[in-house]
């Protein structure tokens, strides 16, 4: 063993950073080549520590490994749970106002309902009314204007013989001084003749006469 040479340059300081994490220098590695039972006993304390270790470790790594996977997923569902719990709270809320909303509404719907039928109950009350009054109105009216129109188409009746003499009387006298202008000396007014209706109403027997040929009688 006092024959092996090192041949690799440990002072470097990789080499130095080598001895750090080993736990070991390369001078102590020498001596236990060469029997050092004190480096020995070390070198056997370090083994019998690694050899648990090395047992110990994966189970440790494991359970470490498990344990930060089951917080992860813990608090990955606390946050779901919270958002989730939050989102739902806001639906049901949101649903509470609305539910409210629409009962509000509908009472005020149906109040204005009520008051809108209320509105046209007088609306149509007073129409109703109006129409009845209008009616009355219409009917005295309308019997007012037949009442006079009677009487005065039976008094038209009455005066057209006047109003026709008067008219023929007029008719008369133009055609008198018609024919007194175009014949001069010559006149003769016997030859214009003259309708006299007034005589004729005046004659009972020439009505009653008349009566009696339209009736042919």
């Amino acid at each position: 063993m006092k024959h092996i040479k090192t041949r690799i340059n440990t002072k470097t300081r990789a080499g130095k950073a080598a001895q750090r994490v080993a736990g070991v220098t390369v001078s102590e590695l020498q001596q236990a080549l060469t029997g050092d039972q004190a480096v020995l006993r070390k070198l056997g304390a370090m083994y019998q520590e690694g050899k648990m270790t090395a047992t110990l470790m994966p189970a440790i790594i494991e359970t470490v490994k498990t344990k930060i996977n089951n917080e992860q997923e813990w608090n990955k569902f606390l946050g779901e749970f919270v958002t989730d719990g939050s989102k739902a709270e806001v639906e049901i809320q949101k649903a509470k106002r609305q539910a409210s909303f629409a009962n509000i509404k509908y009472w005020d719907e149906m109040q204005e309902l009520k008051e809108q039928f209320k509105a046209q109950l007088e609306i149509e009350t007073g129409r109703h009314e109006w129409a009845i009054d209008y009616g009355r109105a219409k009917f005295l009216a309308d019997m007012i204007i037949q009442d006079v129109e009677g009487k005065v188409r039976l008094l038209e009746q009455r005066s057209r013989i006047e109003l026709k003499q008067i008219q023929e009387d007029r008719a008369y006298e133009l055609k008198s001084a018609q024919h007194l202008l175009e014949n001069g000396e010559q006149s003769n007014l016997a030859l214009i003749h003259r309708r006299d209706y007034a005589a004729e109403a005046r004659s009972p027997v020439g009505v009653m006469q008349r009566l009696r040929n339209a009736l042919g009688i």
